[in-house]
């Protein structure tokens, strides 16, 4: 004769059971939104979802190992399986080398470096340029006293183009190599005041095109439509000209949008990350729980030597630093 249950082991049971289920459940709406970050061309949620396809890739591998405790059925676990590996696939990819042309015989080194307009840390912004001694800076939300504060630079970097604003979207361009065509333009000009520039420099007796950029963050569906307009209109600008270019600049989308990836597809660019990792770069206090929305790119003529991300600062933003040179 069975002997009656224990209430207490009896609690303890279907409390055990209850947090399996809540955690199968979490799986399910994990596998859910991971599928649905696919979906961003469609969705303004899914564009968002979308930056975190790293986080996503570990969350699906802690899964996929939890399994056992959650006792989940073998459609979750195979759904996991598959999320997981295609997941690693997505990112790991990023780390096998690129396809690149032949290396120039002349490098040139390019820092991107979003300072974070309301900073007044000037003096770590500008020694972090100086640690890594660029031949090009470009500057983003070069805004209020940063104006001033780059003075400093004006020995160093004598050529220049700056674009302060009062607001996070001013810009500008220092560097050693005299700039050559350079110009200040307006993304959707109708719409916003969002100014870019382009300048050309000679890298070995070649002409290398920087076309530095800061775009709409898309907080908001109209501010997400407004920055995949800015997008066609970089593209467009790029293949105006043959001229080996560098697209540099904060995207606020990571290399996982399908928006970036139209971008790159329409101007024939190649993302410079490609051989060198992930290389998360904001919000720079969650190390390396931040999202790559800052990006170089460049077009089939480049050689892509190396690529880092330096100290932010005060900044939330990690600087990017690549090393090119131009295919002979």
């Amino acid at each position: 004769m069975d002997e009656p249950e224990i209430p207490e082991k009896a609690n303890v049971s279907r409390f055990a059971a209850a947090i399996r289920g809540l955690v199968r459940l979490g799986m399910w709406l994990l596998l859910l939104a991971f599928l649905f970050s696919f979906f961003g061309q469609r969705f303004f949620i899914a564009e968002l979802l979308a930056n975190f396809r790293t986080h996503f890739g570990v969350l699906l591998l802690v899964s996929l190992l939890v399994t056992r405790f959650a006792k989940a059925s073998w459609l979750l676990f195979v759904c996991l399986f598959f999320a997981t590996v295609f997941s690693v696939w997505e990112t790991g990819q990023l780390f096998l080398p690129a396809e690149q042309p032949a290396a120039g015989e002349t490098k040139v080194r390019l820092m991107s470096f979003n300072v974070l307009a309301t900073s007044d840390d000037f003096d770590s912004a500008i020694s972090e340029i100086r640690e890594h001694d660029p031949d090009v800076v470009a500057v983003l939300e070069y805004a209020g006293m940063w104006h001033f504060a780059f003075d400093e630079l004006n020995d160093t970097y004598p050529h220049q183009i700056r674009v302060p604003r009062w607001h996070g979207y001013g810009i500008a361009l220092f560097s050693k190599l005299p700039l050559e065509n350079a110009e200040s333009m307006q993304l959707t000009a109708n719409e916003i005041d969002n100014p870019a520039l382009s300048a050309n420099v000679q890298v070995g007796g070649q002409q290398l095109r920087i076309f530095a950029v800061h775009v709409m963050s898309p907080i908001k569906k109209f501010r997400l439509e407004l920055r995949n307009r800015q997008f066609k209109e970089i593209a467009t600008h790029i293949n105006a000209q043959s001229t080996p270019t560098m697209l540099v600049g904060d995207m606020n989308c990571s290399t996982f949008s399908g928006f970036l990836s139209d971008l790159i597809e329409e101007a024939n660019l190649r993302d410079s990350r490609q051989g060198f990792g992930v290389h998360p770069s904001w919000p720079s206090f969650v190390g390396p729980l931040a999202v790559p929305i800052d990006h170089v790119l460049v077009t089939e003529e480049i050689h892509v030597h190396n690529r880092f991300l330096g100290d932010a600062g005060a900044s939330d933003h990690r600087p990017v630093i690549v090393d090119v040179s131009i295919a002979q």
